[in-house]
């Protein structure tokens, strides 16, 4: 089984992070204020010291973050997610951004040979708690379902659209 990094501790990725633990993934996770991943240690996860970390780490990066500019500063910035994507390397975000945030993000991994998933969720923390998201997918086909078996601990529907 692949480690999966999982970048964002907040109430839905903590959530969806502790699932994938249960089911016995190995889960590298991230947060800004890195004390939010104590709870994930607990729970067998590792920590990595920056997104960049993440991402080399891991054969797939899943990111849940705040807003627009949390995204773009996980992926752009120092240390950030885009250092270490590259070809076999995969950037799911499941953030809710609006399109031209996720654009930016898409081109600039693909440009560097790394696959990007456009997956933002509808649902709330109980719903994160229970494995019972649904995800609005859009991106590579082929990629999405090689990741769906991990999907399928944090979500109970998928929704997809393909270009």
């Amino acid at each position: 089984m692949e480690e999966i990094g999982f970048l964002g501790m907040g109430i839905m990725g903590k959530a969806m992070a502790i699932n994938l633990l249960r089911h016995g993934f190995k889960v590298t996770v991230w947060n800004r204020t890195l004390s939010r991943c104590d709870e994930l240690v607990q729970h067998g996860a590792s920590v990595g010291e920056t997104p960049a970390a993440v991402v080399k780490k891991c054969k797939y990066t899943i990111a849940m973050l705040s807003d627009p500019a949390a995204a773009l500063s996980v992926v752009f910035d120092k240390d950030g997610a885009l250092e270490q994507l590259c070809g076999g390397k995969g950037y799911i975000d499941m953030s809710t951004v609006d399109a031209d945030t996720s654009s930016k993000i898409s081109e600039a991994i693909t440009s560097k040979g790394g696959s990007f998933l456009e997956g933002p969720v509808s649902g709330s923390k109980k719903p994160a708690e229970d494995g019972q998201l649904v995800i609005l997918a859009a991106g590579d086909k082929v990629k999405l379902f090689s990741i769906m078996e991990a999907h399928s601990y944090i979500t109970s529907v998928f929704l997809s659209g393909f270009a």
